[in-house]
């Protein structure tokens, strides 16, 4: 018996507002409903992943019938090797996908398996998701950026191929990504960190996962915003370097406001607010497609991250086995 042809479509998400070929790409596949028995076969939906070749590919399952502008739908993420726990890009893009084929649809409730409920609300020509922080324990660590660290610290510039005098790092940050040990490395902002260039074998001796990030002060002071650069590497997880990360943002987003890394934003920035979760932080990741990400804390659920970005279709088709 053949098996029903399922849509697919090829998304750009987090995309530079002047560059729809910008951000991150995901593929974005539509299941009819719960019935078919490839929703379940794991081997399939990673072989398919692997197919698309993307750094994920987002499943979606319906549950409920569109309703009041709302809808629900189960929704999983592939990467070519394995299925990740959370995935911010491929997040945007199936809500993005769903807006498009259903102009009277508004908010999403997205089911996931490992992630809980994920919201994802129509903002204009923009999507906004929500995305879980990080948890209260790792925020209150008392280990941040201290003497500790100082041999990883070390092991890190030469993973980045700094020089042994160089002070570009100011501290350490440790965090589970995917399942797996990361580091948030905070960076001087002298450090061009378009320009780095990393060795990923010297890197794994280190973490299997490290998102570097850095504030930019001026243009945190002229905007009234937190304008955070970054870059993500993820070796264990199979992507050496992720063009535009949703999850790694929710987290900046928490230890940027929420952890003593808020000695790194601006006095004058923290003074004009009462607490800094008030404040919006802006980020850019600096890979060579580029991204933007807005990003705010709940503010009735300082465990959750509302990350507004712009997502751009640039193709679809069918799978036909």
């Amino acid at each position: 018996m053949t098996a029903t042809t399922l849509p697919f479509h090829l998304v750009n998400a987090f995309v530079v507002n002047s560059n729809p070929h910008s951000g991150n790409q995901a593929a974005v596949v539509i299941f009819p409903d719960a019935s078919d028995a490839r929703v379940k076969d794991d081997k399939w939906l990673t072989a398919v992943a692997r197919d698309f070749n993307f750094s994920e590919t987002a499943y979606l399952v319906p549950i409920s019938q569109l309703e009041d502008g709302e809808g629900e739908w189960g929704l999983r993420w592939f990467t070519p090797e394995v299925e990740v726990t959370l995935c911010g890009h491929a997040t945007l893009a199936s809500a993005q996908v769903l807006f498009s084929l259903h102009p009277a649809l508004q908010s999403i409730k997205f089911q996931t398996r490992f992630s809980g409920q994920l919201i994802a609300s129509r903002i204009e020509d923009k999507v906004e998701i929500t995305l879980p922080t990080l948890d209260t324990k790792t925020l209150s660590q008392e280990s941040f950026g201290s003497i500790n660290h100082d041999v990883e610290i070390e092991k890190l510039r030469k993973a980045f191929n700094m020089t042994d005098q160089d002070d570009g790092i100011l501290g350490i940050f440790e965090m589970d990504f995917g399942g797996n040990r990361c580091l948030i490395v905070q960076m001087n902002g002298n450090v061009d960190v378009a320009a780095i260039k990393v060795n990923t074998k010297a890197l794994l001796e280190v973490t299997g996962c490290a998102v570097v990030t850095q504030v930019d002060q001026a243009q945190s002071l002229q905007t009234k915003q937190l304008h955070v650069n970054s870059r993500v590497f993820g070796p264990a997880l199979g992507i050496d370097e992720d063009p535009v990360t949703g999850s790694s943002h929710a987290h900046l987003t928490g230890y940027y406001f929420l952890s003593a890394a808020t000695k790194y934003i601006p006095e004058e920035l923290l003074q004009s607010v009462k607490t800094p979760s008030e404040i919006t932080l802006v980020g850019h990741q600096r890979s060579s497609r580029g991204g933007e990400l807005i990003c705010r804390l709940d503010q009735n659920h300082h465990t959750y991250v509302k990350i507004v970005g712009k997502a751009h279709e640039f193709g679809k088709g069918s799978l036909h086995a």
